[in-house]
């Protein structure tokens, strides 16, 4: 028979010297940690990967808003609008006056993308930054005639995944007309030259296999930044354009001796035409270095680049847009940017 003693009082221990356990131990809790921190370390880079699939496709889809308006565009004027309009110097494209009219495509889309009212700001009947020749305000930051318009940032503008580092007013830009597969800096033999207007039934290459627009990454706005994705080197030489472009392929980026100067205002604004703002070509390769020749911006390289894992997106003739591997063949990606070699 069982003592009572042994037993207790109803609802207490039979044992009751002895004690619940609190918590957990030291080591226990550490292990806890570490097992939670393994799995952020693990979750984190397919959170990325994820972040930035939703970046690019919302890239992709920017670029088909702006194919869209491309067609609305056409569907109105019966022609594409032009890459850039007119300058005044019969040589070195870059060196501005007071009239030119150096617009940028963007400009022209500005109605078609719901935005009317920047649209409605310029004044083209001045040069874009009037009274100064190129994107510069006065010595105590005044703007120009156009200023309330090149302010503005519109958002079909900018791709998500690239960074906004630049200390200018401007409202910058991402994406890129296509002036075609050559190194000249005016009227290419692509969708979008200097006072072109181009008829999509003249794209005899088939709208499916022409570039449209792409990107480019913007620039640091910082002369002590180098940045291979934005930065435009000048190599100051006489070259043939093979040689050119297969220096401007091969350039130690890094080795300031090896170039003259560079320009790091990628996409500084979308408001004029200029090569290094809103315009590019297919001389070399997605993310490849770009290069202009010496003083002029009529021999220039100028890649798509972007901060997608791999590759560019790419707008087509027919209004599509996809993503473009950065290995894509040369010729292949030089023959997607003109309308009517028969390639």
């Amino acid at each position: 028979m069982v003592e009572r003693s042994h037993l207790g009082l109803p609802g207490q221990s039979p044992f009751p010297n002895s004690r619940r356990r609190q918590g957990m131990t030291i080591v226990e809790l550490l292990t806890v940690i570490a097992v939670i921190a393994i799995l952020i370390a693990l979750l984190l880079p397919a959170i990325q990967r994820v972040r930035e699939t939703s970046r690019r496709l919302k890239c992709l889809a920017n670029l088909k808003q702006i194919g869209l308006a491309l067609h609305n565009y056409h569907d109105v004027h019966r022609v594409l609008p032009f890459g850039v309009g007119y300058d005044t110097h019969p040589v070195v494209a870059h060196k501005g006056t007071l009239e030119d009219r150096r617009y940028a495509c963007h400009t022209q889309l500005l109605p078609f993308l719901e935005q009317s009212a920047a649209w409605e700001l310029i004044d083209f009947n001045l040069a874009p930054f009037h009274p100064y020749v190129s994107a510069e305000t006065g010595p105590n930051g005044e703007l120009g005639a156009n200023g309330p318009a090149a302010t503005q940032r519109i958002e079909v503008f900018q791709c998500p995944s690239d960074l906004e580092r630049m200390p200018f007013p401007w409202g910058t830009n991402n994406y890129r007309s296509c002036n075609g597969s050559t190194w000249t800096g005016r009227n290419g033999n692509g969708m979008f030259g200097q006072i072109s207007s181009i008829r999509l039934g003249g794209v005899k290459d088939g709208l499916s296999n022409t570039a449209m627009f792409s990107e480019r990454c913007k620039g640091t706005g910082d002369p002590n930044v180098l940045d291979r994705l934005s930065d435009v080197y000048n190599l100051d030489n006489l070259w043939t354009e093979p040689d050119f472009r297969k220096a401007c392929d091969e350039l130690d980026w890094e080795n300031s001796s090896l170039y003259t100067t560079r320009d790091y205002d990628s996409g500084q604004t979308w408001l004029e035409g200029n090569m290094n703002w809103t315009r590019y070509n297919h001389s070399l390769g997605p993310n490849r270095l770009s290069c202009k020749n010496g003083t002029t911006w009529d021999g220039v390289v100028m890649t798509a680049t972007s901060h997608h894992d791999g590759g560019v997106n790419l707008l087509l003739g027919d209004a599509s847009a996809r993503f473009t591997s950065e290995s894509i063949d040369l010729g292949v990606w030089q023959a997607l940017a003109t309308i009517s070699e028969g390639d």
